[in-house]
């Protein structure tokens, strides 16, 4: 079939398959120009197929050469659905890492669920080994209770009184405003359910009782604090919430870490970075342009695979971390430096929606939401015919 991008209402309804593998390929060309660090060698990812999960798993696979595991819920293709960009990030990522001659294994399915952690729990006993590292990555938009059996799905919205903003319309390359309603109770309460650490320190609770981490052991999740232009959604919004949540949990899971093993459990607070919600938040779009244009500019800006580099050989496992009052991991000082966000403010005060479209980072920006989507690289020819099937060979078992 041929694949051409399908979007509605900001949403991308397919993948390409080759787009993704590019992507992946070009983190992994970026890696190997990076030196080799002493990390982890047997890291759990919840969440690794996208985004900042991938990432990790990335820099740590070819960084400190640890073997992986990685649980993410994704879509295979079927008749003419062509898959989620995280089905085939997971096979592009099994493609190269082969050379690695490691353990990279792939589980497919609900990381909520109870199943999920016996398959993995079982799969860690009879082959992987004790864990040195569990990354907590997910970004899920419902979980089920097992105890009530039912789905419980998660918002984002205001607090308090609407979120006014505006938005870039990826179809047709326009300015809007987008307004976010406010929150129920019932609402923040899902959202928290959902996005939260609960389950989170489910996971480092039950690796415990199973006797699977090693001494030193780690885990990290990430957050982000963001300036004042998206606080209305991100730090006093369900989202806000759901992070507070992750952050109560990281402190719990510390105390028993530490005395267990010596080990701790960390937030890290990333730089912004284009992601399938950020055209759902108000100013988020506009923001994350005029950053990347005024980081581009001052020789600041980071890729995401270099991001994350950064954060486990220089804050996780090096002696550069940066933290603030609260314990937080500050991966993101460079966005908020004070002339970083006093110059992002003010272009996103002055600017009309012309000079916006005009701006490097916002032609930045409607790329990279592309290409998280497998559009807009250059080295492919996106009329030729894709053949899934023939692509599906490295399928991991």
């Amino acid at each position: 079939m041929i694949i051409e991008p399908s979007i509605r209402s900001n949403i991308f309804l397919n993948a390409h398959p080759k787009g993704c593998e590019q992507a992946v390929y070009e983190q992994i060309l970026e890696v190997k120009q990076k030196p080799a660090f002493e990390g982890p060698k047997k890291v759990l990812i919840i969440g690794g197929s996208s985004g900042y999960g991938l990432a990790s798993r990335i820099a740590l696979a070819y960084g400190a050469q640890s073997d992986t595991i990685n649980i993410s819920f994704e879509t295979a293709p079927k008749g003419k659905r062509t898959g989620t960009a995280g089905w085939w990030n997971n096979i592009a990522f099994q493609k190269y890492a082969k050379e690695l001659n490691h353990i990279h294994k792939d589980f497919v399915g609900d990381a909520f669920g109870s199943q999920m952690k016996k398959d993995v729990i079982n799969y860690i006993k009879e082959t992987f080994g004790k864990l040195d590292l569990v990354i907590y990555s997910l970004a899920a938009g419902a979980r089920f209770n097992e105890e009530t059996g039912t789905l419980i799905k998660s918002s984002i919205k205001a607090i308090g009184s609407d979120a006014v903003g505006k938005t870039i319309d990826l179809a047709d390359l326009t300015v809007k405003e987008l307004i976010i309603g406010t929150a129920t109770e019932e609402e923040v309460k899902d959202t928290v359910y959902v996005m939260g650490g609960s389950a989170w320190e489910d996971w480092i609770q039950t690796l415990h009782q199973e006797n699977l981490l090693n001494p030193g052991f780690k885990t990290i999740s990430y957050t982000y604090i963001g300036g004042p232009t998206t606080d209305k959604i991100y730090r006093g919004g369900t989202l806000g919430k759901a992070k507070e949540d992750l952050e109560l949990s990281a402190r719990r899971m510390n105390e028993l870490l530490q005395e267990s093993y010596q080990g701790e459990a960390l937030i890290s607070s990333s730089k912004a970075v284009v992601t399938k919600a950020s055209v759902f938040i108000p100013q988020m779009p506009v923001y994350v342009s005029c950053l990347f244009d005024v980081m581009m500019r001052t020789g600041t800006h980071e890729s995401i695979l270099s991001h994350k580099y950064r954060l486990f050989q220089d804050m996780v496992y090096g002696n550069k971390r940066i933290v603030d009052s609260m314990g937080r991991i500050r991966l993101d000082h460079l966005e908020m430096e004070e002339n970083v966000q006093k110059e992002t403010i003010h272009m996103m005060e002055t600017l009309s929606d012309e000079q916006l479209f005009k701006l490097k980072g916002t032609k930045v920006f409607i790329k990279e939401f592309h290409q998280i989507h497998g559009f807009q690289y250059d080295s492919i020819d996106y009329t030729e015919e894709t053949d899934l099937e023939v692509l599906s060979e490295f399928l991991p078992e």
